[in-house]
């Protein structure tokens, strides 16, 4: 039983930071400006928690003020694609490449290191545990004893399945990618609503970035996202803007990482183990591809309206 305990804790540990890239992305998919940056997004978040963590010695300072730094970027790339309409996957892919760079020559030339920034100074997010539950056999080790930000993730599935179904922003956020003259005649915004998306996808993935660098380790390392990011945009495309199907592709895909983690070397040789979730979300887009009428989410750029 030790050996399920752990296997589920660390898939849950896995499943955080792709659902918390996951829920950021939707949006995006909603407005039809899917945000293929995840992956650049999450390394900023990574960094940007440690530096501001180090500085302040406070976990939530890093959190809070990588939330507010991703909120300024996700505006200033929604002016991208919309006033001065820059192709969003293009923006997108130069966000990823550019991440990638930049935190390294950051890393190298503010701290002097190379491959792995680890210092006394960064602070762990805290762990929840919860009295009475943390002790039973299975049931704690999914529902006690994870990061602050794993109960926030599940906290944010709710609010958007309740929003979804609930609010009339998130219709006019899917307006703006279906049916943006419709919007604009009912007197929304149709350039508002995409900025707000992609403010949201990357104060989102600030925390998805934070939780990988603060809240499993302490620690960064140069490209520890390791594809996490397009692993999250896998499932968004999956979900076809379902919430809940979103939630339990994340939480699948947790687990396939958290099998790669446990498969002995023995058995299988730990290069192929650590293929196992990029393989199954590979194996999930094809299926989507071959199924669906329309080939799944479209990536397309709504007339600019104000």
């Amino acid at each position: 039983m030790d050996w399920i305990d752990a296997f589920l804790a660390s898939g849950i540990r896995f499943t955080t930071p792709i659902l918390l890239a996951a829920l950021a992305c939707l949006p995006t998919a909603w407005t039809k400006d899917l945000n293929v940056g995840l992956e650049g997004a999450m390394l900023f978040g990574a960094f940007s928690g440690v530096v501001i963590g180090m500085s302040t010695e406070s976990g939530f300072a890093a959190v809070g003020l990588t939330v507010l730094i991703g909120a300024a970027c996700g505006a200033a790339f929604g002016y991208l694609i919309t006033y001065l309409r820059v192709n969003v996957f293009v923006a997108g892919i130069v966000l990823n490449v550019f991440a990638a760079g930049a935190t390294v020559y950051l890393l190298r030339s503010l701290f002097g290191v190379k491959g792995t920034l680890s210092d006394d100074r960064i602070p762990a997010m805290a762990s929840v545990n919860i009295p009475g539950i943390d002790g039973i056999p299975l049931l704690g080790a999914v529902l006690s004893g994870h990061s602050i930000l794993t109960y926030v993730s599940w906290a944010i599935i709710v609010a958007a399945a309740l929003a979804v179904r609930y609010t009339v922003l998130v219709r006019h956020l899917k307006a703006a990618g279906e049916h943006p003259a419709a919007l604009t005649a009912a007197g929304g915004n149709v350039t508002r609503m995409r900025i707000l998306a992609q403010v949201w996808c990357f104060a989102l993935c600030g925390l998805a970035g934070v939780q990988l660098s603060m809240g499993q380790l302490t620690l960064f390392t140069e490209g520890m996202t390791s594809g996490l990011g397009f692993v999250a945009l896998a499932a968004v495309i999956f979900c076809r803007g379902k919430v809940l199907l979103l939630a339990l592709m994340s939480v699948g895909f947790g687990l396939s990482s958290a099998v790669a983690v446990q498969v002995n070397a023995s058995v299988m040789p730990p290069q192929f183990a650590q293929m196992i979730p990029y393989v199954v979300a590979f194996a999930g887009l094809i299926i989507l591809a071959r199924t669906a009428k329309d080939g799944g989410i479209r990536i397309a750029t709504p007339a600019l309206e104000d």
